[in-house]
């Protein structure tokens, strides 16, 4: 899989851009603030057709403007295809080869990135949601079937919610709703807990390349149990949903499910968050990314593109060099970098340069 060209109109600091990218490696460099991450950040939307730094659509469009548009050529195993998003006040249009895609769930899993950036970290610092929110957009990428189960999903848990907040409720009522919350809830556990252990077959052994220790897993933590027949799950879900169903109507919120689902980094069975020096945490998620590329890889006919926004000048040499062996002429990948010199000299030697300064490209030295 490799991106040939991204158009941005009014996207963020762009009054418009186009750039050629090479179909292995690239590096922009600029200062801070001068809109290296926006290019990088358009590429995720127009993959997932949100940011991962979690703002509004509506904030991607460029001040004094009531329109975006982000557009990429790409080339597949499957042939070319055209990506094209337009965001207004109206909401979004997402558009393959020139025809509309009514549902978003068709759109997502079309264009697979992975992106590294000194964000990451947040993943195991803070709150359950932004380990959520991970899970949903990188699944997505690798299964149409998790995105319509996870839309349909968030649909009955909103309606579920919205009828608990009624003074007279019906309990028959939300019987039904728990029918099929139950069914779809261990759709989604099952996905879930499939990502995660594809991700612990690599983790463990790449972080021991990074750190010299053994013993890393992911351990998901969910309310749903696990059992080998599939029905039994789903019976078993339902009566702990009948269990909680007295204290949901007093708090007037859904409590248990999918959506209150986390996972922890555990490093020889402790949780890494609790004790891990700051230098762990990004080796952590440094093996977590490049586990991701090894699944990806086995999940798809396409390899990923690697996006790797400014984390040159957070790793060490040796994490820079673990890093390097993964980037290989397989994948394309794009870097954004402060200063060149934080990159190895043989990848810079087969990159295409190119430099930002306020929101203008110019080909690199």
């Amino acid at each position: 899989m490799i991106i040939e060209k991204i158009k941005l109109k009014n996207y963020r600091n762009y009054d418009n851009l186009e750039i050629e990218l090479n179909k292995k490696l690239n590096i922009i460099i600029g200062k801070n603030a001068q809109g290296k991450t926006n290019i990088l950040e358009s590429i995720y939307v127009l993959s997932l057709t949100k940011s991962y730094l979690g703002v509004n659509d509506k904030n991607l469009i460029k001040l004094g403007n009531n329109y975006a548009i982000l557009e990429a050529d790409t080339l597949l195993n499957s042939g070319s295809k055209k990506f094209k998003i337009l965001i207004n006040d109206n909401g979004k249009q997402v558009i393959i080869d020139g025809k509309e895609v009514k549902k978003l769930s068709d759109y997502v899993s079309n264009l697979k990135v992975i992106i590294f950036s000194p964000e990451n970290i947040r993943m195991i610092k803070e709150g359950p949601s932004i380990r959520r929110k991970f899970l949903n957009m990188e699944i997505s990428q690798i299964s149409i079937k998790y995105v319509k189960l996870l839309m349909n999903y968030n649909n009955i848990i909103r309606q579920k919610n919205e009828y608990l907040k009624l003074d007279n409720k019906n309990k028959d009522y939300l019987d039904v709703l728990n029918d099929e919350i139950a069914k779809l809830s261990v759709e989604i556990y099952l996905l879930r807990r499939k990502f995660l252990d594809n991700i612990n077959t690599f983790i463990d052994k790449i972080y021991y390349e990074i750190m010299g220790m053994q013993g890393l897993r992911i351990r998901y933590i969910s309310n749903i149990d696990y059992f080998e027949d599939k029905k039994e799950m789903v019976d078993r879900y339902r009566e702990k949903l009948d269990k909680y169903l007295e204290k949901e109507m007093l708090y007037k919120l859904s409590l248990i499910g999918p959506h209150r689902d986390d996972f922890i980094f555990v490093l020889n069975d402790k949780n890494i968050a609790l004790y891990g020096s700051q230098g762990q945490l990004r080796s952590v998620i440094l093996a977590l990314k490049l586990s991701e590329i090894e699944l990806f890889k086995k999940s798809s006919d396409d390899d990923p593109i690697l996006l790797l926004d400014d984390i040159f000048s957070e790793l060490d040499i040796d994490k820079k060099n673990n890093l390097i062996k993964y980037i290989n002429d397989n994948i394309q990948t794009i870097i954004t970098t402060t200063d060149i010199n934080m990159i190895d000299e043989k990848l810079v030697k087969k990159a295409s340069i190119f430099e930002i300064q306020n929101g203008k490209l110019f080909p690199g030295k």
